[in-house]
C-alpha cells in the first residue's frame, strides 16, 4: 500500500494564508448577501405594518438556518466525493 505524501511548505503548513483568504472571501460575500436580502425583505414589508415585518423577520431567520444547513451538507458532500474520486 502506498502512502500519500502531501507537500508542505517550509513553515510546516499544507497551504499558505493567501490560499486561505481565497477560500474565505467568497464565504464572507455569500453571508453578507444573505443578510442584505433579509434586510431588503424587511424594508419592502415595512410599509405594511409591524406584524408583517415580524413575520418576515422570523421567516428570514429560518431561511438563513436552512441555507447554512444545506451549504454545510454540500461542502461535506464535496469532500466525500473528492475523497471517493481520488
Amino acid at each position: 500500500m502506498q502512502e500519500r505524501v502531501q507537500k508542505k511548505d517550509r513553515s510546516g503548513y499544507l497551504f499558505d494564508n493567501r490560499a486561505l483568504v481565497a477560500l474565505i472571501i467568497p464565504l464572507i460575500i455569500e453571508q453578507t448577501l444573505a443578510v442584505l436580502v433579509g434586510m431588503a425583505d424587511s424594508i419592502m414589508v415595512a410599509s405594511v405594518g409591524e406584524a408583517a415585518v415580524s413575520g418576515v423577520s422570523l421567516v428570514d431567520n429560518i431561511m438563513v438556518l436552512l441555507i447554512n444547513v444545506f451549504s454545510a451538507l454540500a461542502t461535506g458532500g464535496a469532500v466525500v466525493a473528492g475523497q471517493y474520486l481520488g
